[in-house]
């Protein structure tokens, strides 16, 4: 094995990126269990999709308003402290609502309340945890720090929704102990985190007093005026775009095509997962951003057209589902390859008075295309027909790749 620390999971030799990553993976696992579980609890009590709709609309929405205030007030102070005080207050949050659970006292709109808090207090600390990424290893293993972190973001995926498939098999009454889930892993995050000793700050370019709408507005132009930003960031949002309708309709198309059982339609998402776990390894291993920027706009348009033949084929012929399961698998690795990737390049060349709004700005817009695309293609799903809408939705897709690509001829 090489002892260039710049090659083979470099961040993984740093006793503080591993003490962060540990806290991380059990808390961002146990996330899952309470997300879930929150859908879970309000289907069963109200037996509508449109309430479980508005309670992940919940969860989404008041963060799009408040990353882009939150970013800024990162990128102003000790992103560190910040983001260990909003997840103490995500404690808090997490044991009320279980506490309020076990009272008989939730209702709905009661869960849609504290859901919405917590969409708030992710939007404030996303931007904190990009920013402060580049100060747990050395500028050398950065980019295998950013793709293990997507390796255990994805990995979580997969162990949340089946330590959450285990809680459901019991009945509401364990529902206060789920909601706890996610405040306990956070619990465990931050007795790791104040044992993480971080590396001194890179200094920060001196900017002008300014107030904070300008600071807001001044992040956002990097977004144009920054040639590998804007090109990295278009590039995490085509995948995203591609990626989210994918796993998010999933059960639908495991029902369209016809592959599994209804129960083990999880199997595709479990495919996908695996082959976007692969792909963030590569990029731990590779450590490194270089070529990147001319190999994701490639990859992109590769993965669009494994879109359109994917689906055409689901259309065309039936399918076995270990084929269909191998299809996603690759799909997972060719999405996953472009979204870890472009983070690569975003952490490694953003500058540091700028980290926090420009890394967090991407995460939250990411999101919120994504959401917007699973919403349009389920439109376009209900007007026409699964193969379809994501042939439009990747040739979309394709357009902005190959644009991408001529841009830089």
């Amino acid at each position: 094995m090489s002892d260039n620390p710049n090659r083979r999971f470099g961040a993984l030799s740093e006793p503080n990126y591993r003490l962060f990553l540990s806290g991380f993976a059990f808390s961002y696992t146990l996330y899952w269990v309470t997300l879930l579980a929150i859908g879970w609890w309000m289907w069963e009590v109200t037996g509508s999709a449109a309430w479980v709709g508005f309670v992940f609309f919940c969860d989404l929405f008041p963060g799009v308003l408040v990353t882009p205030w939150a970013a800024a007030i990162a990128d102003r102070g000790n992103r560190f402290r910040l983001l260990k005080i909003i997840l103490w207050i995500q404690v808090v949050t997490g044991f009320a609502l279980a506490a309020t659970a076990w009272a008989g006292a939730l209702t709905p709109t009661v869960l849609c309340a504290f859901v919405f808090l917590e969409g708030a207090l992710i939007g404030f600390s996303q931007p904190a945890f990009f920013g402060m990424i580049n100060r747990l290893v050395r500028p050398e293993n950065l980019s295998a720090a950013v793709s293990l972190n997507i390796t255990v973001t994805n990995g979580s995926y997969i162990v949340g929704p089946v330590l959450a498939a285990y809680v459901f098999s019991f009945d509401l009454g364990v529902a206060p102990l789920a909601f706890a889930a996610n405040a306990l892993g956070t619990l465990v995050y931050l007795a790791c985190l104040a044992r993480v000793t971080l590396r001194a700050e890179p200094p920060r370019e001196p900017q002008d007093t300014a107030t904070l709408l300008r600071e807001i507005l001044d992040g956002m132009r990097v977004f144009v005026s920054n040639r590998t930003v804007s090109r990295a960031i278009v590039l995490i949002l085509a995948a995203a775009i591609l990626q989210r309708p994918l796993i998010s309709l999933m059960p639908g198309i495991n029902d369209r095509f016809d592959l599994f059982a209804a129960h083990r339609f999880t199997l595709l998402t479990a495919s996908f997962m695996v082959g976007s776990i692969i792909a963030s390894l590569i990029h731990a291993h590779r450590n490194s951003a270089q070529g990147l920027e001319q190999l994701t706009p490639k990859i992109l348009g590769i993965l669009g057209l494994g879109y359109i033949a994917f689906f055409w084929a689901m259309s065309s012929f039936a399918m076995a589902g270990g084929l269909a399961m191998a299809c996603l698998c690759l799909i997972g690795v060719g999405t996953t390859f472009v979204l870890a990737g472009n983070n690569v390049i975003l952490q490694n060349r953003t500058p540091e008075h700028l980290r926090s709004r420009v890394l967090g700005n991407s995460f939250m817009l990411s999101r919120t295309l994504g959401a917007l695309a699973v919403i349009s293609v389920g439109f376009l799903v209900e007007a026409t027909d699964f193969g379809l809408s994501f042939a439009i939705n990747a040739g979309l897709v394709l357009v902005v790749a190959y644009s991408l690509l001529l841009m830089r001829r």
